[in-house]
């Protein structure tokens, strides 16, 4: 075998500037390379952006950041974000600083949202009566006194002695139907008037109920006083064409009313109001609030106001007048049931015109036997609390109520 002999090596020179030439080649094909993904990109958005927006107006896709904008809504609004339960740790959360302050943030939302969800402690002001039980119907289980145990100290002893357990008001007549008074009253209109009937001071009569535990109320009739009316005729009502007192023939006497329209009307029962809260009385009860019963025949002889259909703010005008100098007593206004349910809706318009702070409503064996009248009663007004006087000496066992007035008389 013939061996072929070994030739001789050659070495080529490699040229000085050739690894500059692969460093050139490769330099440039990283700047073509990234021109072609920036060509490749703009195009690709140009034609993308279109079909991602129709997909996402037809509801396929979901709108990018859209978690991410509720959540912002949801931190802005304090009960959203109650409402909605979230795992993920914030990310700030690794900043002591910005931790704080999203702590700080929370709880001025938190109490942000507690203050408009929960009531304020103070009293509306405004809508509320001046004073008075505020729409709340008084827990009261009261007695009114006979005028005749206000004649002297010993009748008036016997008779708180006398009075029925389970009792915590009594009520004193202190200004009766036809004008009476019966109380020791400093007005010299009333002295000078003979209409003062008993004269134990005022004061004495108060601190003598209070030692016995209960508390005192005064009951004043207001527009029903012949004296006053007879004595001080510029008071009462008058016939147009003669100018003599008008006098009600309605019933078996004749009397006299006083015009709850009459400034001297107005002062003498604010002052007798005024005497009732100085002795320290707190309720005062407005009996007779009312007008006559006019005859039609003689409404075209008397005063357009006794025909008026709002005269009724004549007599909320009296209630005002009477507040004015007594602010701290409790005014109630005393209805008759009855009246009240055949239209008599004056002293009621009155009364929550002003506002009263209850109503009295007596009511009789007739109207506790007729369900549906006795609950007219009862749910007469929603502006001002009513409460039940029942003519007798006790309450009838299946007349279910807690806050009453019992009138013997």
């Amino acid at each position: 075998m013939k061996i072929k002999p070994k030739g001789r090596k050659i070495y080529r020179r490699q040229d000085r500037f050739e690894h500059l030439k692969h460093v050139r080649h490769s330099v440039g094909s990283v700047i073509l390379t990234f021109v072609l993904a920036g060509i490749i990109g703009f195009v690709g958005y140009s034609a993308g952006a279109p079909i991602l927006t129709f997909l996402q107006e037809r509801n396929f896709l979901s709108p990018p950041g859209l978690n991410s904008l509720e959540n912002s809504e949801n931190s802005q609004n304090p009960e959203n974000s109650e409402n909605s339960v979230s795992d993920e740790v914030p990310e700030n959360s690794e900043n002591p600083e910005n931790s704080e302050s999203t702590t700080e943030t929370e709880t001025v939302s938190e109490s942000e949202t507690i203050s408009e969800t929960e009531p304020t402690t103070e009293p509306d002001t405004k809508s509320a009566p001046e004073i008075g039980f505020l729409q709340k119907a008084p827990d009261i289980q009261g007695y009114t006194l006979n005028v005749s145990a206000l004649m002297t100290e010993s009748s008036l002893d016997q008779a708180l002695e006398q009075l029925p357990g389970e009792l915590s008001h009594v009520v004193v007549p202190l200004k009766i139907r036809g004008g009476q008074i019966y109380y020791g009253t400093n007005l010299q209109d009333a002295v000078t008037s003979n209409a003062v009937q008993a004269v134990l001071p005022l004061k004495q009569i108060y601190l003598k109920i209070k030692d016995k535990g209960y508390e005192p109320v005064a009951l004043v009739n207001t527009l029903q006083d012949d004296i006053y009316a007879k004595n001080y005729p510029a008071c009462s009502y008058h016939k147009t064409d003669t100018g003599e007192i008008w006098e009600d023939q309605s019933s078996e006497q004749a009397s006299f009313w006083m015009s709850p329209e009459s400034s001297i009307t107005q002062n003498y029962l604010a002052a007798i109001a005024e005497e009732i809260e100085k002795a320290g009385f707190q309720i005062l009860i407005c009996d007779g609030l009312e007008f006559p019963n006019f005859p039609r025949s003689e409404l075209e002889n008397l005063d357009p106001v006794c025909s008026d259909p709002d005269r009724w703010k004549i007599l909320r005008d009296l209630l005002l007048a009477m507040r004015k100098d007594a602010t701290e007593l409790a005014m109630f206004v005393r209805i008759d049931g009855n009246d009240v349910l055949s239209g008599g809706l004056e002293s009621l318009q009155a009364a929550e015109e002003l506002p009263a702070d209850c109503l009295l409503v007596t009511i009789d064996e007739a109207i506790r036997k007729d369900r549906e009248q006795l609950e007219s009663v009862m749910e007469l007004s929603d502006a001002v609390p009513v409460m039940l006087e029942w003519r007798g000496e006790e309450i009838p066992k299946n007349l279910k109520i807690t806050s009453y007035v019992l009138d013997p008389a």
